[in-house]
């Protein structure tokens, strides 16, 4: 528009602020959740499990860990403990509960006997890494100890790198000197002396045996300690539902338990190696010192064991240091199995981060989609409480949590949503009894051939009188020409590419395919025999080696060893069933927080968001109920008490299987009750609850038919 004095003005649109907006989702857990429980563990490691453990070994330095008649008072004023206290713990404890943290896993080892867990284990690379780092520190350990040593204490306990030989010479010369043969005449050891001094002028020092014995030792309590942490999955997070100050490992009733245990397994420990490097001194060095190579490496070094008697009552007559390894092997235990047990209670314990920020529904909401087991663990159990909080401060937090419209999906959909996600893939899981989802094989469609355009058939007949030929040259002509053994040949190769093509052949193999046609099948057939006969040589080995080890053993050794084979391998039956039910602690949380969040929907639920989810929650509830109940028959049907002429008969192995199987059939009960008790207590509740308002919803005849019978209960 142009006005007098020239000027032009311009048209605009009018703004408007009705334009659509996207509500926000809910920030994921890694925003929101995971950094305050990752702050929480950081101080329950530092402040629980690093200060207790130092503590702990600080203590047991002050003990035992002086010589002489010095008190423990009087080590706990000198500087010296304390700065060799600090040095135990750093590279002895801390490595410990370091590993521990690193390889902290969620998911149980699906094992069902012994033998199975340690297979698994020994194919992990990181029980390699944890059967090093406990060995390195149990050698630091050791080193701490005898550099701790005085003089005076070193040469009264004999742990010596080096020892002089002519002291060894002495001694077997002044033996040999009183020693008499069996007519009673004295031996001329002028000879032996003599080539034992020659000996001692060429090797003047040797290694110490009691050390070696000392450093083994340590050494084997090390792997065996790894040995017993791999039986009792030792890695896997413990669950737990409270902070119960009488499970923690320091209180007067968990205290002298710990203890006891590890004094018995040291001493068991202790005692099968001195077995074992008994046998290796009597059987394994002679060997290795007849090997040609092997032996001109060691000799100089471990000949001088190889002399003199051995027998395994040997080590009896050191006592000293057999106390003396002892001792130190169980302060080493001691203070691993400590720190361990800290671990196990202070870090499964539940942490509530909701309340530390400014919207707890939407942190312990993010907090529930996370993948990871352990932190979905601890964001339930801050649901868990909130579902249950009588208090208005609960309530109102509840009102909130239903009638959310600030996030889309809303709060109440993503938590129901995962919520039951998370049950039906439990609920998967046990239908396959703990199996792996089998990958599906999907067939690559096959390309269809086209169709050949039609063409005009070639004529091959001559259409010309041919000149009369002599017989040789018809001969080679019906030789050189299109016969029916070239035409059978023609085929076959056509048929071959034909047969490649559908089957998707390589071109590398398909080029080779018609000129080598019977050749790969004759090396098939002439290189597979090979495998099958190396390994039934080898199972043939095995059985002639066992048969004759097992003929010259007595009979109470062959006993023990069918006992120890069939407990290594037989597979328990409790064990399956917890390989059924892997995440059964956090199915338990997850179903007892829908089922109070339901009941309590029933007056705080403004806007009837959650009754919409009944009829799928109280589906997904009775159908896992169901299937616990029918798996649970089964497994009680394999326990068949004894019979009444069996309990005459007094036939003890028959008795000790059913004994056996009975107490696997009641551990595998209280393994399926940990979830089917929370889905009856669930289920009860939302009945209890509705009541006969329950009629309003739609459910399945068999879903309908099981929630009849719990509400003609209530």
């Amino acid at each position: 528009m142009s006005s007098g004095m020239g000027e032009t003005t311009r048209t605009r649109s009018i703004t408007s602020t009705l334009t659509a907006r996207l509500s926000p989702t809910v920030p994921s857990a890694s925003q929101t959740y995971e950094p305050l429980v990752r702050s929480a563990l950081r101080q329950r490691l530092i402040h629980n499990i690093f200060a207790f453990s130092f503590a702990f070994t600080l203590l047991a330095n002050f003990i035992f860990g002086g010589e002489g008649d010095t008190s423990a008072f009087a080590r706990l004023l000198q500087p010296r403990t304390w700065a060799m206290g600090c040095f135990h713990w750093a590279v002895g404890v801390l490595p410990v509960v370091a590993l521990r943290k690193v390889y902290l896993t969620s998911a149980a080892t699906p094992a069902t006997s012994p033998a199975k867990i340690l297979t698994s284990a020994v194919a992990k690379s990181s029980t390699r890494r944890c059967l090093a780092l406990y060995m390195s520190c149990a050698m630091m350990l050791t080193t701490l100890n005898l550099i701790s040593f005085t003089s005076e204490e070193r040469e009264h306990i004999r742990l010596n790198v080096f020892v002089k030989s002519r002291y060894v010479i002495q001694q077997s010369y002044c033996k040999m000197l009183g020693r008499k043969s069996r007519d009673g005449q004295r031996h001329s050891s002028a000879f032996e002396f003599k080539e034992a001094e020659t000996s001692f002028r060429r090797h003047p020092y040797y290694l110490n045996g009691r050390l070696l014995f000392f450093i083994f030792a340590q050494l084997w309590l090390a792997a065996s300690f790894v040995l017993r942490n791999i039986m009792l999955d030792r890695f896997v997070f413990r669950w737990t539902k409270s902070s119960n100050p009488s499970e923690l490992p320091f209180t007067p009733s968990t205290l002298p338990k710990q203890i006891l245990t590890m004094f018995l397994f040291t001493a068991f420990s202790s005692m099968t190696y001195s077995i074992a490097f008994g046998l290796s001194r009597m059987l394994a060095l002679p060997l290795l010192l007849k090997l040609p190579v092997v032996s001109s490496l060691i000799q100089p070094f471990v000949a001088h064991f190889a002399r003199g008697s051995w027998t395994l009552s040997l080590p009896i007559s050191h006592w000293t240091l057999l106390v003396r390894s002892f001792t130190m092997g169980l302060m080493t235990l001691m203070n691993w199995e400590f720190a361990e047990s800290l671990f196990d209670a202070y870090v499964p314990q539940p942490i509530k981060v909701g309340v530390l920020t400014a919207d707890p529904n939407v942190t312990i909401v993010s907090g529930i989609t996370f993948q990871d087991t352990v932190f979905a663990y601890f964001a339930y159990s801050e649901l868990v409480e909130l579902a249950s909080d009588e208090s208005r401060a609960g309530s109102a937090r509840r009102t909130a949590l239903f009638g959310d419209q600030k996030y889309s999906p809303s709060l109440w959909n993503v938590l129901a949503r995962q919520s039951l996600l998370r049950l039906g893939q439990d609920y998967q899981t046990f239908l396959r009894r703990g199996a792996s989802i089998a990958p599906i094989a999907v067939a690559a469609p096959v390309a269809s051939k086209p169709k050949d355009p039609p063409s005009t058939p070639l004529i091959r007949k001559d259409i010309f009188k041919a000149p009369q030929r002599s017989p040789l040259g018809t001969v080679l002509d019906s030789v050189a020409s299109d016969s029916k053994l070239s035409k059978a040949a023609e085929a076959v190769v056509g048929e071959v590419e034909e047969r490649a093509s559908q089957m998707h052949i390589p071109e590398l193999f398909r080029s080779v395919v018609p000129s080598s046609v019977a050749a790969p099948a004759a090396n098939v057939v002439s290189a597979s025999p090979t495998p099958s006969i190396i390994s039934g040589l080898i199972a043939q080995l095995e059985a002639r080696s066992r048969d004759l080890v097992m003929g010259s053993c007595p009979v109470w050794m062959k006993e023990m060893a069918i006992k120890w084979n069939e407990w290594f391998y037989r597979e328990r039956l409790n064990k399956v069933v917890e390989v059924c039910v892997p995440n059964r602690e956090l199915d338990a949380l997850i179903i007892e927080a829908l089922s109070h969040l339901v009941c309590t929907s029933l007056s705080e639920d403004r806007y009837g968001v959650v009754q919409r989810d009944i009829p799928r929650i109280l589906e997904a509830f009775l159908s896992f109920l169901s299937a616990i109940e029918e798996y649970q028959v089964e497994v009680n049907a394999k326990y068949i008490p004894p019979t009444p002429e069996e309990l005459s008969q007094g036939n003890a192995k028959i008795l000790e299987e059913k004994e056996t199987i009975r107490i696997e059939v009641a551990r595998a009960g209280e393994v399926l009750s940990v979830v089917s008790d929370a889905l009856k207590m669930g289920v009860s509740n939302i009945s209890r609850t509705f009541g006969d308002k329950l009629v309003a919803f739609k459910f399945p005849p068999r879903t309908a038919r099981k929630l009849q019978s719990f509400v003609d209960y209530t």
